[in-house]
């Protein structure tokens, strides 16, 4: 019970230094991974974005037609495919990326400022680890009950 104790409380004080920290940029904790990611990857499709932060695709929809209103993304449509959209960064995206990802920086380094480099690393490879198990139980889990109730 300790683990999911400190993940809770670590991922909630990350979002309330995030929120405060992105404020200036009218963004909040749960919409800078948006815009660093067009930034990163201009002409990514909105279901690309499911793989990347394993959240429900309402929520994604919800965010990027929230960041589109507030001139952080543009649309354009698919070449290849017409049933969906592109998403490219606008300029002021771009010029909000490099002090967003400072922010993001700067509390990664200061959280776990009490790790060695070594430590650090290791602790990022368990954590990735832990969170694509808990992705694939969840799938597991989940294809049970769909089959229980398809008997």
């Amino acid at each position: 019970m300790q683990f999911i104790k400190w993940i809770s409380v670590t991922d909630r004080y990350n979002k309330i230094h995030l929120d405060r920290m992105l404020a200036p940029f009218g963004l909040n904790s749960s919409q800078h991974m948006y815009v660093l990611r067009i930034c990163e990857v201009p002409g990514i499709t909105q279901d690309k974005f499911n793989s990347f932060f394993y959240i429900n695709p309402s929520n994604i929809t919800r965010s990027v037609a929230a960041l589109e209103k507030m001139g952080y993304l543009e649309r354009r449509p698919n070449e290849k495919d017409k049933r969906t959209c592109c998403l490219y960064p606008t300029e002021k995206a771009r010029a909000a990326y490099q002090p967003i990802r400072e922010i993001c920086e700067d509390w990664n380094q200061r959280i776990t400022s009490g790790l060695t480099e070594e430590e650090r690393v290791q602790f990022m490879s368990l954590l990735e680890r832990v969170g694509e198990a808990a992705v694939e139980q969840n799938r597991l889990e989940l294809e049970a009950m769909n089959r229980e109730r398809e008997e």
